[in-house]
């Protein structure tokens, strides 16, 4: 990684009190050298169930999407190493998944370009550690400025 990145963790998944037609949710990251700023952003409804599920450790009787990934992925015996919340561009969040598998004594690296939402679902799910480029810290918020559930 050439560009500069912090750890960061997952705040929480809480619905949008926008008034839409599509309810949506906005998941918030907050990277360890932030203070009391937060990333959020907007995601759709089965990804913001997907990390709840996570966060909560709820396993559901039969795999869902981001289960049946790490499940191929383990299978296949490749580890996620770390999901990077990369850029925005266009107003879209980039992230990308980070692969390791050892084929033939040597380590392979595989770079998987994905929606934050999925990677954050997947390494949620694989105790992968979660990393957010310093360049997105200018569109974080402050945590004390918004009004989340209790």
């Amino acid at each position: 990684m050439s560009e500069e990145y912090t750890k960061a963790h997952i705040v929480g998944v809480y619905e949008s009190k926008e008034n839409t037609i599509i309810p949506y949710y906005i998941v918030l990251v907050k990277g360890e050298t932030w203070d009391n700023e937060v990333l959020p952003i907007s995601i759709g409804g089965f990804e913001a169930v997907s990390i709840n599920d996570a966060l909560e450790g709820y396993t559901p009787q039969r795999p869902m999407t981001h289960d049946l990934i790490v499940n191929i992925l383990n299978e296949l015996d490749v580890e996620v190493e770390k999901i990077t919340i990369d850029a925005l561009i266009n107003n879209i969040y980039t992230a990308t998944i980070v692969l390791k598998e050892v084929r033939n004594g040597k380590v392979i690296r595989h770079h998987i370009d994905a929606r934050p939402s999925d990677s954050i679902a997947i390494a949620l799910r694989t105790k992968a550690p979660i990393y957010v480029s310093e360049s997105l810290r200018k569109y974080a918020v402050n945590e004390d400025d918004l009004i989340l559930p209790e």
